[in-house]
């Protein structure tokens, strides 16, 4: 009874610590997205609206432009675009809830890119703390019913739902954060000396100012048209479902509406219906409608606007939040 008492206490006692380091710090640096987190930490009661997505955000809305816009109609935000490479769900939505946990005073709208959730690990990254970091329950509970959902072969839902768990125990004992922690402390890093590129327009970063050509571009005419002649509804599934009713809570909750954004893509099953709880989305996702967004000379490839293009994408994008929020 008394080594059983003893390794109970034992148990306390590390799973207290690992609380505490947690608390003590809460978001680890992770290339690309702390420096994002980070300045929205510092202006966050500053901003009416955010933007929260992948590369389809980072590299296609332009908050100045979109400001502006909005001022032109006769409102007045200030936004923030908290887009970058390869977020989707469940990051982005983890990401979101921390940012949300910042309390920012003026937040009103927040704008999500609408991404199916991804699983999926890349087996040359998937220990490394961007693929660790956002493994908290809630969230690692969320790909595990994805996992359980869509894989059909036992052999890849157990390999994935062991990589998950083992991402999901290195957060919940915060391995490694203690050493973080102290480096923080004791050997502060010194200012930067550069600006990130994208902190000049509020969180965007233009792609490359190319247009498409060659066969790429043939095979991208090719999909627009055939999507453009016929776009079949994606009902969301159940997990995802689940995912966005809790995610759309959660934003309430904290004060703020959200807003969900399908945009330009060649991926005709993430022409999403059915979303849930009357959260408004901006289906900018269909070619007969918004030919300008499909256009080759303003996409890098076929999945990513240019700078020409953000602009289009942009307008279009501001055009509908002033018809939906008269701010």
């Amino acid at each position: 009874m008394r080594t059983l008492l003893n390794g109970a206490l034992f148990l306390a006692v590390c799973a207290a610590a690992c609380a505490l380091l947690g608390w003590l710090a809460p978001i680890p640096e992770v290339p690309g997205i702390y420096p994002k987190w980070n300045h929205f930490r510092e202006h966050r009661d500053q901003l009416d609206v955010l933007f929260l997505g992948s590369s389809r955000f980072y590299h296609q809305i332009i908050p100045p432009q979109f400001d502006a816009a909005v001022e032109a109609a006769g409102g007045k935000v200030r936004s923030f675009n908290f887009g970058y490479d390869g977020m989707w769900p469940p990051e982005s939505f983890y990401l979101l809830r921390q940012l949300l946990a910042l309390r920012p005073a003026r937040l009103k709208w927040v704008v999500v890119d609408l991404m199916d959730i991804n699983t999926q690990l890349d087996g040359r990254n998937n220990s490394t703390l961007r693929m660790a970091y956002w493994h908290d329950w809630q969230h690692t509970r969320m790909a595990f019913r994805e996992i359980m959902e869509v894989r059909h072969q036992w052999s890849d839902r157990l390999e994935l739902l062991a990589q998950h768990g083992r991402l999901w125990f290195s957060q919940a004992i915060n391995l490694g954060r203690g050493a973080e922690l102290l480096d923080r402390r004791l050997a502060p890093k010194p200012p930067r000396k550069r600006a990130y590129t994208w902190e000049a327009t509020a969180g965007y970063e233009a792609g490359p100012d190319h247009g498409m050509t060659g066969k790429i571009r043939e095979g991208y005419l090719s999909t627009v048209e055939r999507l453009g002649r016929q776009l079949p509804p994606a009902p969301v599934r159940p997990v995802f479902r689940d995912a966005l009713r809790d995610l759309i809570a959660d934003v309430r909750r904290a004060g703020a509406e959200p807003i969900f954004v399908i945009a330009p893509t060649i991926n005709g099953r993430e022409n999403f219906t059915e979303i849930p709880d009357g959260a408004a989305v901006f289906a900018l996702n269909n070619p007969a409608e918004y030919p300008e967004l499909f256009n080759p000379d303003h996409h890098y490839d076929a999945w990513h606007l240019n700078e020409k293009g953000a602009v289009d994408f942009t307008a279009i994008l501001a055009k509908k939040f002033i018809g939906q929020t008269k701010p």
